[in-house]
């Protein structure tokens, strides 16, 4: 008996649910499947149907969170707005899953899969030429600064509006830790 789809992504969003609730107490590495069965209200045989190991569970999970990336900066107009805008979309929305993932308890590789999906939005909003010499090294100069905020925001309960955030993290990225002191100092 073949079962209905319905169904099928129905059981699988709650092992995907019941792997969230776990990632909020512990880091994902110490995740079991009995653990995941229980909280999800299934058998571990049913877990194996849909499931080879929780890192088949975990790359499930982050793959359906760098789709729903994708398709935000699928949505962004090539250069039509600010830098602030265009990153501000795709940190609103980030939810909750993302920053577990991207935070201290996460998973390294999937940081690395999200600043790879970055890497043509940084290159238009901030008018990186290919041939740069160093290229590789500045998109990581942006990414570990632009993640770094983005962890210690969060961390802080987002106490920045989304305006002041994304304005912060481009004046960082476009003059520096110098450059970003001076100018506070001079508005004040």
């Amino acid at each position: 008996m073949k079962k209905q789809p319905a169904i099928t992504e129905k059981t699988r969003q709650s092992f995907v649910t019941a792997f969230w609730a776990l990632m909020r107490e512990k880091p994902v590495s110490k995740i079991a499947v009995s653990e995941l069965t229980r909280v999800a209200g299934y058998n571990r045989s049913t877990f194996y149907e849909y499931f080879l190991d929780t890192e088949d569970l975990l790359a499930y999970a982050e793959e359906q969170l760098l789709e729903q990336m994708k398709r935000v900066i699928a949505q962004i107009p090539p250069k039509d707005n600010s830098p602030e805008a265009a990153f501000g979309a795709v940190f609103a929305a980030m939810n909750e899953e993302m920053y577990l993932l991207i935070g201290p308890n996460g998973d390294p590789s999937f940081l690395s899969r999200v600043r790879q999906e970055l890497v043509p939005l940084i290159r238009t909003y901030f008018s990186i030429p290919e041939n740069v010499p160093n290229f590789d090294y500045l998109i990581c100069y942006v990414n570990a600064a632009l993640f770094g905020l983005l962890q210690h925001w969060n961390r802080n309960g987002r106490d920045l509006s989304m305006e002041q955030f994304s304005g912060l993290m481009q004046n960082l990225v476009l003059h520096g830790l110098l450059g970003s002191t001076a100018e506070a100092e001079e508005t004040s």
